[in-house]
């Protein structure tokens, strides 16, 4: 293995002979007797931390020569029923498992993110290596393992498979897009199996909060339904022209009936899903549509999956099979056709033939490394916290290019600007904090404390014209009147926090921000106070009488009620006057997914190089493609999710009709 291509967990593997040999060099066993000793650990207790959401994880195992025989996981800083509860199951999956490979806790994948980084320095030590080899192997691994993302389609021979399953239909991944797609099978009658290789505890990864349609049932009702054409321009105009308007009309004409018909199921279970009217009194400087539909997430205090289990026990009642703990392998084509796919389970390899089609909804590619170094290495550099659900590896993508499939050859990741770091940190290669604040118009300025940008735009915008700033950081400040300058700034998506204006919940209230995240991030020195403006520019580590200057310019315009600098609208202008003034540093964003896929028509079909539809092949959610590029239009609220529920829904329909 070339130290070129040495990745952090193939170092940790392969250096299982090294901790031998040092374990021998260190008992005074020569290395020749030393190979031939089967122990792999170095018998002790090992503790290590890592960053988590909140503060650090720090994990302790206690090893014999052969094994991990205790594991402790102190996540106490982590968030009450989240983290907490995912680190009593993360101990438990190293315990059983024998490993540093576990699997993320959806909805904790930071605090999972850290226990891994945590265990494996815990590994590394028992095995008598130096974790600094461990950190270099991290930095230099990258290059031609990323190049490499696709690899060989993998070969099963029919002597290894343990079952072979037969169904009309299959869905794989029963996350936002393919609870739809099951759903949609079934109550066209066909037989149709869901699978999913997460456990049924965590298994699929829910149904994203914000859902974008056009011509709902209450966007009629509100008296408040966008012109389809004006919204497709916008997405067109925000793919930068590589969006397909064939698909954003599919979208428009049929978002609607997904986003009622799944009104009814949640409207059957208890569960309000409301349309999000927002007040269009301001004029705006980039244009807002009310497409949302979101959860009211007082319903279910974000209690993991609730949404998702209405929709799966909704489709068990009409005959829906689920199979979770199976993990799609490769798809099973047969001449032109794709007729069925191989799968893992516990007990081995497992086909599926599936006589109308095959369903791939398994998500992007967000939580596979070495796939965002080579297709988006832009998006790997402003990556701050990566909250992907679990699963996110690319799965799907790559058995559809092994059948033939095309996928996009521009790419796009979901960024939100809300990577907040300690305030003598630079940039993100070490992770910060969810701060949600972080979307809010507030003056933000550089590290010479210059105003640099119009703050009233794309969540993402403000992370690329980060790129150009030395160490790709900012601060962002306000004073004590930011809650009633928050409810002015009237931000539209989930960065509201306040109420809609036909009374519909934030997605992320004001009251569990204050309550629960500033009060966190002020005890960890996150979010920085002062009583002074010049106070506020030390302890952000900002030039203080440019700081100063820039404040009393920003005071100016808000006076003026006129930004002559960068165009702000004037109602999202505020004061820095009233003390205590705040700050915190802000380099990156919160990750959420990736939007670029395989290459599908508007039968939901995956498409090969010349555009024929490749026969039972559909895919539908985050790894299709031909929607995005480059940029996410939160300014149409829901709108991934939306495309997802939509199109896994037609897909659903499609293959069972065929």
């Amino acid at each position: 293995m070339s130290e070129k291509t040495l990745s952090r967990r193939d170092f940790l593997r392969g250096a299982a002979a090294l901790g031998v040999m040092a374990t021998g060099s260190a008992l005074g066993i020569s290395s020749a007797s030393a190979e031939e000793i089967p122990s792999t650990y170095i018998p002790g207790t090992y503790s290590a931390s890592a960053m988590g959401l909140g503060g650090d994880v720090t994990v302790t195992i206690t090893v014999d020569e052969t094994s991990i025989l205790d594991v402790i996981v102190q996540a106490d800083s982590e968030t009450e029923g989240i983290g907490k509860a995912a680190a009593v199951q993360l101990a438990e999956q190293i315990k059983q498992r024998q490993s540093f490979e576990i699997d993320s806790v959806s909805g904790a994948s930071i605090t999972s993110q850290a226990v891994r980084q945590a265990v494996e320095s815990c590994v590394a030590q028992a095995k008598g290596i130096d974790v600094a080899l461990l950190q270099a192997a991290t930095q230099t691994a990258d290059t031609d393992a990323a190049a490499d993302w696709l690899g060989e389609a993998p070969v099963i021979a029919e002597s290894d498979v343990v079952e072979t399953i037969g169904t009309e239909v299959l869905v794989i991944g029963a996350g936002t897009s393919g609870v739809f797609a099951a759903c949609a099978a079934v109550e066209e009658g066909a037989k149709t199996i869901l699978i999913e290789k997460m456990d049924e505890e965590f298994g699929g990864s829910g149904i994203r909060d914000t859902l974008a349609a056009i011509g709902s049932r209450e966007q009629l009702e509100d008296g408040d339904n966008p012109d389809k054409f004006d919204v497709i321009t916008e997405l067109y105009r925000q793919s930068n022209g590589y969006g397909d308007q064939r698909l954003y009309k599919v979208w428009a004409d049929n978002s609607g009936e997904a986003v009622d018909w799944y009104a009814d199921r949640l409207t059957e279970a208890g569960l309000r899903f409301r349309h999000e009217v927002d007040s269009h009194k301001e004029a705006v400087r980039y244009p807002i549509f009310d497409v949302g539909h979101s959860l009211q997430m007082s319903d279910t205090l974000g209690e993991h999956g609730v949404t998702a289990n209405v929709l799966k026990d909704y489709g068990k009642k009409l005959g829906l099979e689920i199979h979770y703990g199976t993990a799609l392998v490769s798809l099973v084509k047969e001449d032109s056709k794709v007729t069925g796919i191989y799968a893992k389970n516990e007990k081995g390899y497992v086909r599926y033939n599936a006589s109308k089609g095959v369903i791939v909804c398994t998500g992007g590619y967000s939580l596979n490394m070495d796939m965002l170094k080579a297709l988006q290495p832009e998006t790997v550099k402003m990556i701050n916290i990566n909250y992907s659900y679990p699963g996110s590896q690319g799965d799907g993508i790559k058995a559809c290019l092994w059948a033939g499939a095309v996928m996009d050859e521009t790419h796009a990741g979901m960024l939100f600007d809300r990577g907040g770091i300690a305030p003598n940190q630079v940039g993100c290669e070490t992770p910060g904090v969810l701060f949600w604040m972080g979307s809010q118009p507030f003056l933000k300025v550089d590290l010479e404390g210059n105003r640099f940008t119009n703050e009233s735009g794309c969540y993402d915008h403000i992370l690329h014209t980060a790129f150009k700033l030395p160490k790709m950081t900012y601060a962002m400040v306000w004073d004590a009147n930011y809650i009633a300058d928050m409810q002015r700034f009237d931000s539209h998506g989930c960065s509201r926090m306040f109420p809609h204006e036909n009374g519909a919940e934030s997605v992320w209230p004001l009251e569990l921000n204050e309550s629960a995240f500033m009060p966190m991030y002020r005890d960890q020195g996150i979010v920085v106070r002062a009583d002074t403006i010049e106070e506020l520019a030390e302890k952000l580590g900002l030039p203080v009488e440019n700081f100063r200057k820039t404040v009393d310019r920003y005071n100016e315009l808000y006076d003026l009620q006129k930004d002559e600098d960068f165009g702000k609208e004037p109602y999202r202008l505020s004061e820095m006057r009233t003390a205590p003034f705040e700050g915190v540093r802000m380099s990156g964003g919160y990750f959420i997914c990736t939007l670029d896929g395989i290459h599908i028509n508007t039968d939901m079909n995956a498409v090969d190089r010349d555009g024929n539809a490749i026969e039972g092949l559909y895919v539908a959610g985050d790894c299709s493609g031909g929607y995005f590029d480059t940029s996410y239009p939160n300014l149409l609220a829901g709108a991934a999710a939306g495309r997802s529920v939509t199109f896994g829904r037609l897909a659903g329909k499609n293959a069972a009709r065929r």
